[in-house]
């Protein structure tokens, strides 16, 4: 947050001298919420201060006025001027999305921020709403952390105890899952405890490791799996109606893509450290086992993924397009630094250069 600030503070301020603008911003997640909500609240008092007051977040907390998977279709119609979410709630509607927000074996936050900052990252998300009709601007806004890989009543030795299992799990993880025999259960976030009390599921993935713990899921269940390969990362988005965007003029949205930008950078780190930090006082604390999957399960995970990956691509071209072209550049960089990790070692094991004498 205070390299946001820091990068802001250099931010002209003759916005103070003209009308005020307000965006309503109803958000997916409540401020409330570590890493999640939090950074929507940073943004707006960020706004509000480099721009003298002349920009101003008017931010919803979830069901205020908006159902949260209600925000990409209003804010498109001008109903709301933005919002503030995660594109995997518009798996259904705009399937090639949720590859910016998150999903099974995806990139960390490095990586999405490098394929965005020098790839075609940007580009596509936009394209991909425009594709889709959708009258929004689009911008990366924050990183919200890893999800762990899922919470168990029961600990999972082989792929094999996979097989009807009943979990609380969504979207693309879901259909891996299900590809390994697991059953998914629809339930809602705040009734997980519950659930686990009457034995109705026996796994559950929600949120992150921090957010999770806020739900007390710990007092359930007793055995976290990591890593989340189904979300290894949770980007952020700022969804702005498009005429809207275009009637902000060029100062205001520099200051916007300024902000969000800057917002990327420091959340990239504090949500890393933040996941961290939850798993261990989880374990500590709590009693939690913090467990790694088995090698097979992962195995047998990424196998699944892959399937319905090239299933996806068949069905939606612009899916395939903008896989390929993550994938391409996530080569291209691993290439790039093997590369130069082979020069340094070349270097250090070549022989000093003899003195004369």
């Amino acid at each position: 947050m205070a390299i946001a600030a820091a990068v802001l503070a250099g931010f002209p301020s003759s916005l103070a001298a003209g009308e005020t603008v307000t965006l309503v911003t109803p958000m997916v997640y409540g401020t409330h919420l570590p890493g999640l909500g939090k950074p929507a609240l940073t943004l707006a008092r960020t706004l509000k201060e480099r721009s003298g007051g002349a920009l101003f977040l008017d931010l919803k907390e979830p069901g205020d006025g908006t159902v949260p998977h209600e925000i990409l279709d209003k804010v498109s119609d001008g109903k709301v001027d933005a919002g503030f979410a995660t594109a995997g709630f518009w798996a259904a509607k705009v399937p090639a999305a949720t590859l910016f927000g998150g999903f099974p074996f995806g990139p960390d936050a490095e990586g999405y921020l490098a394929w965005f900052d020098q790839g075609n990252g940007r580009k596509l998300y936009q394209e991909v709403y425009d594709q889709a009709g959708l009258k929004v601007h689009v911008i990366p806004c924050a990183f919200g952390g890893a999800e762990a890989g899922g919470w168990f009543a029961k600990e999972i030795h082989t792929k094999k105890d996979i097989e009807g299992l009943r979990m609380r799990i969504f979207g693309l993880g879901a259909r891996v899952m299900s590809r390994l025999g697991a059953v998914p259960v629809l339930v809602p976030g705040g009734d997980l405890p519950k659930a686990f009390d009457k034995g109705q599921i026996d796994a559950a993935e929600l949120y992150t490791p921090a957010v999770d713990r806020e739900q007390a899921l710990q007092d359930k269940v007793k055995i976290v799996y990591v890593p989340g390969w189904h979300q290894p990362e949770t980007v952020l988005e700022l969804l702005i109606n498009k005429d809207r965007w275009n009637a902000l003029g060029p100062e205001r949205q520099d200051l916007i893509e300024t902000g969000c930008h800057a917002l990327l950078k420091s959340s990239l780190a504090e949500s890393a450290s933040l996941q961290a930090a939850a798993l261990a006082s989880l374990s500590a604390k709590d009693g939690v086992r913090v467990l790694p999957w088995p090698e097979d399960v992962l195995v047998a995970l990424r196998e699944a993924w892959g399937e319905i990956a090239r299933e996806e691509g068949t069905r939606d071209y612009i899916f395939k397009e903008v896989l390929a072209d993550l994938e391409t550049f996530e080569a291209k960089v691993a290439g790039k630094a093997a590369g130069k990790a082979a020069g340094e070692t070349e270097q250090a094991a070549s022989p000093a250069p003899s003195k004369a004498p």
